[in-house]
């Protein structure tokens, strides 16, 4: 009995190329995470420069209207 060519049609690939398919992406899935975390952390950090660089949050030096 020959095989199917329907079976075989499609996007989908075989099962030997989807687990290494698997492994990339979660290898990609890692990486982004990372880089995440990371302008995370440079983002938290840099507000947090502005915020001591400029005296704090209840620093204003704005008088109140009449």
């Amino acid at each position: 009995m020959t095989p199917d060519p329907i079976d075989q049609a499609g996007f989908a690939p075989r099962n030997h190329i989807r687990a290494r398919g698997r492994r990339s992406r979660m290898v990609a899935q890692l990486i982004t995470s990372v880089a995440l975390v990371l302008s995370i952390a440079v983002t938290a950090t840099a507000v947090t420069i502005g915020i001591a660089h400029a005296g704090g949050i209840v620093s204003c030096n704005v008088k109140p209207a009449r």
